[in-house]
């Protein structure tokens, strides 16, 4: 970005690839239309350095003339909005899980035939499952099985992992308006607290989070720093400042991770939630999430307004992309985020090379 007159002249050199942005637009924007929903937005990612190489929002607008548009399209979505994250949010309880030692992918969990209550309140599943191993919960997206893991794991580990992974608290990001997001402290959690937390209801956070945190398991295990600004340059393309890959911690081992990407890829094999993610040729690992929206005025959640979600990456072995799409309230009928959501992931992704390197 040239300097206003009279300035020092310099240029942003972004890590958005022009290609990978046109690819997120066209493909998100087809998406919120075909389930007539409010808005959307897609984040692709580099998993290994957190480079971010593309960010599309619905609805859109042109920054060349922005004054065109009222000021509450100018945000930057994925990083200003927070949401619920829905089943996403089990590749979480799921790597906390293992980290725990409490679990392996093959620990089996009995999923009462789809109702379970927890204190004063009750839990569904939209199939009723009796007993599944960790990797079928994750795989058909079992609210009970999930519920009854993070009861196995404990509020005080699940809390310390999760913030962690960076849930609820500011990565960073070289981008202003970075939400933090929202997770209760661990003294304050019920035991449905708990249960809903591990379904991604009652807590919140931005895209960019999500991506990061789902990035970290693509990687091998590290929590990686998002940016956007590759380097810095004066007005003859000379170097005043470059920006590196910033690791922030180790989360999970690299072993764990490996377990929690075969877990994901099966989410996407018949019989899973994702299927529609599914992409020829190649594997791709992810997770589908489909969450109520908070309701602001008589509180609680809306019985029909959803946030529907989809986060993966690929190629499964070796994750050269990350990419997390979030469709906000789609058609009542069709709000399901492996029906809405991961067929824009499966576009974007295959669109993509698989040899885009970065």
């Amino acid at each position: 970005e040239p300097s206003s007159p009279g300035m020092p002249g310099y240029n942003l050199i972004l890590n958005i690839d022009k290609n990978i942005q046109y690819i997120a637009e066209q493909a998100l924007l087809n998406g919120v239309r075909a389930s007539s929903a409010k808005a959307g937005t897609a984040l692709v990612v580099a998993p290994g350095t957190g480079a971010v190489l593309a960010v599309a929002h619905v609805p859109q607008f042109n920054p060349n003339a922005f004054s065109r548009y009222e000021p509450d399209r100018w945000r930057n979505r994925a990083i200003t909005d927070t949401f619920e994250p829905g089943s996403t949010f089990k590749i979480l309880l799921a790597a906390t899980a293992l980290e725990s030692r409490v679990c392996t992918p093959s620990s089996k969990f009995y999923c009462e035939e789809g109702t379970y209550r927890v204190g004063r309140k009750v839990v569904h599943d939209v199939h009723p499952h009796e007993t599944l191993s960790l990797t079928d919960i994750l795989k058909y997206s079992s609210n009970i099985g999930a519920a009854k893991v993070g009861k196995a794991v404990g509020p005080a580990y699940l809390h310390h992992k999760l913030t962690e992974f960076g849930i609820g608290a500011k990565l960073g990001v070289d981008c202003p308006g970075e939400a933090s997001g929202s997770l209760l402290p661990v003294r304050r959690w019920r035991e449905i607290d708990s249960a809903a937390i591990c379904v991604g209801q009652g807590v919140s956070l931005p895209a960019l989070q999500l991506a990061a945190a789902v990035s970290a398991v693509a990687n091998g295990g590290q929590l990686m720093k998002p940016y956007l600004v590759q380097e810095i340059t004066d007005v003859k393309g000379r170097t005043i400042t470059s920006f590196e890959p910033t690791p922030l911690r180790r989360v999970i081992s690299p072993e764990n991770a490996r377990h929690i990407t075969r877990m994901m890829m099966k989410t996407v094999e018949e019989g899973g939630t994702g299927i529609e993610a599914a992409v020829e040729g190649y594997k791709v690992a992810g997770k589908t999430g489909t969450a109520q929206k908070a309701d602001p005025v008589e509180g609680g959640y809306a019985n029909d307004k959803y946030i529907a979600s989809f986060v993966g990456f690929a190629p499964a072995k070796n994750p050269v992309i990350t990419v997390l799409v979030v469709i906000d309230e789609p058609y009542k009928e069709q709000h399901y985020g492996g029906v809405v959501a991961a067929p824009v992931f499966r576009r974007i992704v295959l669109e993509t090379p698989v040899s885009y390197t970065h």
